[in-house]
């Protein structure tokens, strides 16, 4: 068989005559395919599978190229509505130009209900439309609206052969934050075993970390889905969820004062006043400069301004970094200072931590302590130079917690 661009005229034209018909235009007429391939449903096909990979641009143009063929294929129209929804929810996206993609996303999801020539045709529109209603988050009940659709799609699965309603729709609590029910629908795709299994089993073991870290605090959520935090997330999370302040106080009894003080004679003398630099010079903006500020005062290691007067607030946190600070509060708040040298001289357990690492005691006291998890036990890999996510931090400053108690005086 020929390759479909063996057959055409050329493929640019063809583009461009899909690319006309855009965003709910149409033609006068249908293109006339060019190929044994040049179908809606293969353009369709392709275009779910440039989806799953991300890759929008080329899924855009898979489904146009279906529509050029047939304007009224639902399951293009139900696809170039997950491409919207998807523009939308990237990043530096305006807020009006946002609502401008979701309300495109929308009315197309509505064509292709109203296109659907089957209960198969109808169902893949009702899964774009959870899709939809997940990534744009538009309007204030997209959730119930994304339910709506979730028990229609249901409904045309008699067989229950389709897994993606229910994983869509997980996605769809888990971003609302109602983690039980999202954990429910994860669990329901990994039994099923009709697909989706890999991404179900992974968002899903997330989903349970926030069960179990139960964030308290707006911060909190707003990172539990993060892949990579930053310093300045990590002092919120110390400040607010872990409430380190308070620790501190209640944790350590006041320490003798045993500072230098001059002869009675000089004790009113006062030097000069200097001009003093502010402690970190680029968080004046910053919208958690007060939470920075608290953790500078707590004088957290790996959470000062360097020596430039720099914090680096959006600078990503690494575990070996994220081991460094739980190791240094715990030596605070517990007393014993015996801690930062405890494995020093004894050989690593793992691979990619050597023993002569200025890192590699924290590794282990955390490790020991069951506050972190290596990355992969069975290899031996512990992952320093790996980001923290967010679920991984509020899990381990949860653990954290609880392990200070008995060291917190009531």
């Amino acid at each position: 068989m020929k390759r479909l661009h063996a057959s055409l005229p050329g493929l640019g034209l063809l583009l461009a005559a899909a690319l006309a018909i855009g965003f709910g235009g149409c033609a006068e007429k249908p293109r006339q395919a060019a190929g044994r391939l040049d179908t809606p449903e293969h353009h369709a096909l392709r275009g779910n599978d440039f989806l799953a990979e991300g890759r929008l641009d080329e899924a855009d143009r898979s489904f146009d190229l279906a529509l050029s063929l047939n304007r009224e294929f639902a399951p293009a129209q139900a696809g170039k509505a997950v491409v919207l929804a998807s523009r939308s929810a990237q990043p530096r996206v305006s807020g009006d130009k946002r609502k401008e993609l979701v309300s495109q996303a929308r009315d197309l999801i509505k064509r292709a209900l109203s296109d659907a020539k089957n209960d198969d045709e109808k169902r893949e529109a009702h899964v774009a439309a959870i899709r939809v209603f997940q990534l744009g988050k538009i309007p204030d009940g997209w959730l119930g609206e994304a339910e709506d659709h979730f028990a229609d799609a249901t409904k045309l699965d008699k067989q229950r052969q389709d897994a993606r309603p229910a994983f869509f729709m997980a996605r769809a609590y888990r971003d609302a934050f109602e983690m039980q029910k999202a954990q429910e629908l994860y669990q329901r795709v990994l039994g099923m075993n009709r697909g989706l299994t890999g991404e179900a089993n992974d968002e899903l073991a997330t989903v349970q970390k926030i069960l179990r870290a139960a964030p308290g605090t707006r911060h909190g959520r707003a990172v539990a889905f993060e892949e990579k935090i930053t310093k300045a997330d990590i002092a919120a999370l110390f400040v607010e969820e872990l409430k380190l302040a308070s620790i501190y106080g209640r944790g350590n009894p006041p320490q003798a004062d045993t500072g230098f003080r001059p002869p009675e004679g000089q004790q009113g003398f006062q030097a000069d006043t200097l001009q003093r630099a502010p402690e970190a010079t680029d968080i004046g903006d910053h919208p958690l400069k007060a939470d920075i500020e608290e953790a500078m005062k707590l004088k957290i290691a790996g959470l000062e301004p360097g020596p430039d007067h720099r914090f680096s607030p959006d600078q990503p946190i690494t575990r070996a970094e994220f081991a460094l600070m739980v190791e240094d509060i715990l030596v605070k708040v517990t007393g014993e200072r015996g801690l930062r040298t405890k494995f020093i001289g004894s050989p690593s357990p793992f691979a990619d931590v050597r023993n002569d690492l200025p890192y590699f005691n924290a590794v282990q006291v955390v490790v020991s302590r069951n506050l972190m998890e290596p990355k992969n036990k069975v290899r031996g890999i512990f992952g320093p130079a790996d980001a923290v996510g967010g679920a991984d931090a509020l899990l381990v400053i949860r653990m954290l917690k609880n392990e200070l108690q008995s060291f917190i005086r009531s």
